[in-house]
């Protein structure tokens, strides 16, 4: 079996050229959004590496986006991806500013 000249042989090359090239892989979410998958998936990837409940809530939360596209919930759904991600990001923030309290 020959082996395509565009199959990365080193997991940190791939997930490197995913980075460099954002939206290589679109999937079109309503008339004015759109899903980068690659990217998306390299975000779950970083998320499994540093804490595993994380990542796996990532991979369900992107299934679950996936799943709303096909039966035309895209929209609304990725707004409420937006909202949840906001919050993981002013609840980190949070801790941080408390942290600096002690």
């Amino acid at each position: 079996m020959s082996e395509s000249i565009n199959v990365f042989q080193d997991n940190d090359e791939f997930w490197d050229y995913v980075k460099e090239n954002p939206r290589v892989l679109g999937i079109p979410v309503s008339e004015h959004k759109g899903l980068d998958l690659l990217s998306a998936l390299k975000d779950v990837r970083e998320a499994y590496k540093k804490d595993v409940q994380m990542g796996d809530t990532m991979l369900t939360l992107l299934g679950s986006l996936l799943l709303g596209i096909v039966n035309g919930e895209g929209e609304a759904m990725i707004e409420e991806v937006i909202v949840s991600e906001a919050m993981v990001d002013i609840d980190k923030e949070v801790k941080k500013v408390l942290d600096e309290g002690r």
